[in-house]
């Protein structure tokens, strides 16, 4: 097993695990990545036969902005598949989230049940609220202050960054990747930004794709501070309603878009759809004693943990609320004991956790749900950055 920077030739491999013909390499662009990310290879005969890559990405989980590590590419040649290599790659992926204090550890799947194993849960899938840009009509005579500029992503892209950033702040799950990466976006150009203002302030942002006259807007990022800044670009898709049949907009699970505008969401008027081309994005944590810090409700209880893959894990441990901020402590003793997957459910916070038992993550009395739900009030995380 070994570690290191091998950019074109694991780019290489990556794609002949996955693209259908040799004519397809020929016209594959590959690209490096940037320096922060690590890739670990398992080689056979010193030849690379199965690799992953390892992000840096800062995350919102609670409240606290914590050191996430972002899973990619994991890929295995066809001829070295069935051999055990991902699962040692994971071994090794966490040893290195270990080094770098990674705290947290997300991930789009092939298979939810493989990084189930390995301790990862899902979180809500990404939906997308499809609807027709006539029914948004009434906002046009709303006076709302402020106001929605137009410009290309290249020459808007600091009032992009900073928005992303500062939504970061408050959005449990989200997540934001480095900033030579985040670049990207800007080299490539291929989207509009739309960005609401009120008084010099911007208020929310959005960037699109417009597929062609009377056929779609295609939106990536939807963010906004507050109503006001919702409403302005809700009203901004109206002004297209002789121009785009539909509108399709990506929504975080604690958004309800069919309460936003009536008669938007029924029938033929739109929809409201998993997006289908990704599974739901996974997460858990990777180091139990980095969770000092993040935003919890009240009270204290003692947990036994057991983590398969981050031996580190495998303790007792005292979550305490000091004035709303969790500090956490081994302890000899434990009022229930979770698997890394049901204790990564409560701290992501969108779990029943009724359904431990039947998910075999821990069995717990009415009296410890009781305490759980009062220290981890129930959250949705939007994870946001896709890789």
């Amino acid at each position: 097993m070994k570690k290191k920077l091998i950019g074109f030739f694991i780019c290489l491999m990556l794609i002949t695990a996955f693209l259908t013909s040799a004519q397809e390499i020929r016209n594959e662009p590959i690209k490096y990545e940037n320096k922060d990310v690590n890739t670990i290879s398992f080689d056979e005969d010193d030849v690379p036969v199965s690799a992953l890559v390892c992000k840096p990405i800062l995350q919102n989980v609670r409240g606290a902005i914590k050191s996430m590590c972002g899973i990619q590419n994991v890929a295995t040649s066809p001829e070295a598949r069935r051999k055990g290599y991902a699962k040692q790659l994971m071994f090794k992926a966490f040893e290195h989230m270990k080094f770098h204090k990674q705290i947290f550890s997300t991930l789009y799947p092939f298979k939810e049940t493989f990084y189930e194993r390995m301790g990862y849960i899902s979180f809500p899938q990404i939906r997308t609220a499809e609807f027709r840009p006539t029914s948004l009509e009434p906002l046009l005579s709303m006076n709302i202050s402020g106001t929605v500029e137009r410009m290309q992503i290249n020459n808007g892209y600091e009032i992009y960054r900073n928005f992303l950033h500062e939504m970061r702040k408050n959005l449990h799950g989200m997540g934001v990747k480095a900033d030579t990466e985040l670049k990207r976006v800007k080299d490539e150009a291929q989207y509009w930004l739309a960005v609401a203002r009120d008084n010099e302030e911007v208020l929310g942002i959005l960037t699109y794709k417009i597929t062609g006259f009377w056929k779609e807007i295609k939106v990536r990022d939807f963010y906004y501070k507050n109503s006001q800044g919702k409403y302005l670009l809700l009203k901004w898709f109206a002004s297209h309603s002789d121009q785009i049949k539909e509108v399709h907009l990506p929504i975080r699970p604690d958004e309800y878009p069919e309460t936003w505008v009536y008669d938007t969401l029924w029938g033929e008027k739109g929809k409201i759809k998993s997006r289908d081309w990704v599974p739901c994005p996974m997460g858990r944590v990777t180091i139990v004693e980095g969770l000092n810090g993040l935003n919890v409700g009240s009270g204290k209880i003692s947990i036994k943990i057991s983590d398969e893959y981050c031996s580190w894990n495998n303790d007792s441990f005292l979550f305490e609320s000091k004035d709303g901020t969790l500090h956490v402590e081994k302890t000899n003793d434990y009022d229930c004991e979770l698997t890394i997957q049901g204790f990564s459910a409560i701290i992501y916070g969108c779990y029943n956790l009724d359904d431990f038992k039947f998910k075999e993550w821990g069995t717990l009395s009415e009296e410890v749900k009781t305490k759980i739900q009062e220290l981890f009030p129930p959250a949705y995380p939007y994870l946001h950055a896709d890789f």
